[in-house]
């Protein structure tokens, strides 16, 4: 059961289970690592990675306990600013061409998760129905917060 939600910029939502979300923000703060200008919103994502051998706890519902305070996976793409947004999408098609490469069947998940993610993303960009590919039946209203940096 999906547990971590993340909204993109029509409102529609890429939801899975809390785990599968912690692997793939771990590899998109490896991939903007390497992003000229996206040091600053690496830095930002880098307190949500979940690091077991650090301390972190999982807290069954969608994040992880780190020093006695909750961290969850959820967040809205149109809260970070538009440059932040690009950064992301570069570092997931950044992410999905690594793991392609990769010949083992145990990233076969990762590359479907990836795939599913830029098709939402490349659907977005054709402005399509957000429902026609969205984990929740229902659109999300664009968030007042502006989170990280760059604002």
């Amino acid at each position: 059961m999906a547990s971590a939600f993340w909204t993109l910029e029509d409102g529609r939502t890429f939801a899975r289970r809390w785990s599968a979300m912690a692997f793939i923000l771990q590899l998109f703060t490896a991939e903007l690592k390497s992003i000229n200008g996206a040091e600053e919103f690496c830095a930002y994502l880098e307190k949500f990675v979940f690091k077991e051998e650090e301390g972190d706890i999982a807290n069954g519902f969608g994040g992880f306990i780190r020093d006695r305070e909750i961290v969850m996976f959820n967040f809205d793409l149109r809260s970070f600013t538009p440059t932040n947004q690009g950064y992301f999408w570069q570092a997931t098609q950044n992410a999905l061409a690594k793991q392609k490469s990769i010949q083992n069947s145990n990233n076969e998940i990762v590359v479907f998760l990836l795939t599913t993610l830029l098709d939402m993303h490349k659907r977005i960009q054709l402005r399509e129905n957000p429902m026609q590919l969205n984990h929740l039946k229902t659109i999300t209203p664009a968030p007042k917060e502006k989170l990280g940096p760059g604002w």
